[in-house]
């Protein structure tokens, strides 16, 4: 049985219902601190991506209407907490926020809530196996597709952006900045190939981004290196 159809039934729903009300709160919410890489686009870009994920797990992996908005939900508010803190906080921070928002525009509370909460809260965490592993026969996480979306968007020439606004703002030196973005990044694919190892599909799209992103930081991280090698500079020159 194709579930796709009823899928994208759902999605619809779920969109002509929050897409345009949750946009504009964090458009605006975003006025008070400018972070072109996390504002309200990069929570549209995840929006987008966890959607993808979901059409490429739907005929193997049971969901029904209200994980598939709770997944929605938590796309549009994982990175809110960024409006307070450029930390790893921002998540708990963001899961605060969204509690509030619930709560302050007396909008329904969707029935997992707790399970959004959740998402946003721990969206960031890079060890492997930090969320559950997207399974065949089992209910996706909201969590796990959270992350995954956000993980997938942090590859390519849009990750390089979203690295460096972030990792600049946190205050790393440019020596220090490409070692630290490998690093992350690599914890983020190793988590990635673990999660979604029953679903290749998922992150095949994304290889040649990863590998655009590390060829970048390892060139910057090496011509920095070159940069403050005074002998090296003199037998470079002409």
């Amino acid at each position: 049985m194709n579930a796709l159809p009823m899928l994208t039934s759902i999605i619809q729903a779920a969109e002509d219902r929050w897409l345009d009300r949750l946009y504009w709160h964090i458009k605006d919410s975003y006025k008070q601190a400018r972070l072109p890489s996390h504002d309200q686009d990069h929570h549209l870009r995840v929006w987008n991506i966890s959607k993808q994920i979901l059409r490429v797990l739907v005929d193997r992996c049971p969901m029904d209407a209200e994980r598939i908005e709770g997944v929605l939900i938590a796309a549009m508010f994982h990175d809110l907490g960024m409006v307070k803190s450029h930390r790893e906080d921002h998540g708990q921070l963001g899961a605060e926020m969204c509690r509030d928002w619930f709560r302050e525009s007396g909008t329904e509370t969707p029935p997992n809530l707790d399970e959004i909460l959740e998402a946003i809260e721990k969206h960031d965490q890079k060890e492997e196996g930090a969320y559950p592993d997207l399974l065949p026969g089992q209910a996706p996480a909201i969590w796990s597709v959270v992350s995954i979306a956000d993980d997938l968007e942090a590859m390519g020439a849009i990750g390089v952006y979203r690295y460096l606004e972030i990792y600049l703002r946190r205050g790393i030196a440019p020596d220090e900045l490409g070692s630290r973005v490998l690093h992350n990044a690599g914890q983020r694919y190793r988590k990635l190939e673990l999660a979604c190892q029953s679903f290749p599909e998922v992150l095949d799209p994304y290889r040649e981004q990863y590998q655009y992103l590390t060829t970048f930081f390892e060139r910057f991280r090496d011509e920095i290196k070159l940069a403050r090698n005074e002998e090296s500079i003199r037998k470079e020159m002409p």
